[in-house]
């Protein structure tokens, strides 16, 4: 999960596409189970420690995972997700 996000994702995007688009990568490349991981643990992990945890965060992981779960490339997940509602 790790290396998708390094590798795929781009620097210097909103929070929220952020999000989106790497819960979408990892559910592209990993599973759907690992991307809701990998969103429910970055919020408790904001939660318990310096972070902030916001609902909105995990919407946009949702939504993220819903792009990759109609989308046949990287660039459609990153269409969707501009174009998402988080």
């Amino acid at each position: 999960m790790q290396a998708v996000v390094r590798d795929k994702l781009p620097v210097d995007l909103p929070d929220k596409r952020a999000h989106c688009l790497a819960a979408g990568l990892i559910a592209r490349y990993c599973s759907v189970s690992e991307a809701y991981l990998a969103g429910s643990g970055k919020e408790l992990r904001d939660l318990v420690g310096v972070g902030d945890a916001q609902w909105s965060d995990w919407r946009a992981d949702r939504a993220g995972i819903g792009c990759a779960r109609k989308s046949q490339k990287d660039s459609d997940i990153a269409l969707c997700c501009a174009n998402s509602d988080y």
